[in-house]
């Protein structure tokens, strides 16, 4: 396993879907893009933007039974590529593992701090060199960051496309 970090989430330009970008945080520096919903995309960037909306959504749910139940989520697996589609696991303390859409795990592991690792042969196979990816910055305007963050904190998963 290699650890990653989450270094963007966008659309891709070619495909137009919306993706999380996993960059390996030593070696090659190679990037895994993996295809999410809009849901989680949202939820993706409230974390890593710090928005916290009124209400908990799924992810916090989650976080709130693992913690009442006294677990806590170490990390975040994602250890396949079949058919063209990511697989992960939730590694909880107990030594508990949880499958799990990847695009749900990313944002449960930003939400929890938790360390995320890809499978030398994911990273094999869907491993991009870093020269061959764009993250162009949109530039928001503050306005439309204050009317996105007013967004969230009404947004309810209907609101949006499911995978």
């Amino acid at each position: 396993m290699v650890e990653v970090r989450v270094k963007a989430v966008g659309v891709d330009a070619v495909t137009a879907d919306r993706v999380v970008l996993l960059e390996e945080t030593a070696g090659r520096g190679r990037i895994v893009a993996v295809s999410v919903g809009g849901a989680e995309a949202l939820a993706a960037v409230a974390e890593l933007e710090g928005v916290r909306g009124t209400r908990p959504g799924t992810h916090r749910l989650i976080g709130a039974v693992l913690e009442a139940a006294g677990r806590r989520l170490l990390c975040v697996r994602v250890h396949a590529l079949r058919d063209h589609v990511f697989h992960a696991e939730l590694q909880l303390d107990d030594g508990t593992r949880i499958d799990a859409r990847t695009s749900d795990a990313v944002v449960l592991a930003l939400q929890e701090s938790a360390a995320i690792e890809v499978g030398d042969t994911v990273l094999a196979a869907a491993g991009i060199d870093p020269g061959m990816v764009s993250v162009q910055e949109a530039g928001p305007e503050t306005d439309d960051v204050d009317a996105f963050r007013r967004f969230l904190d009404t947004a309810v998963p209907d609101d949006f496309d499911g995978p």
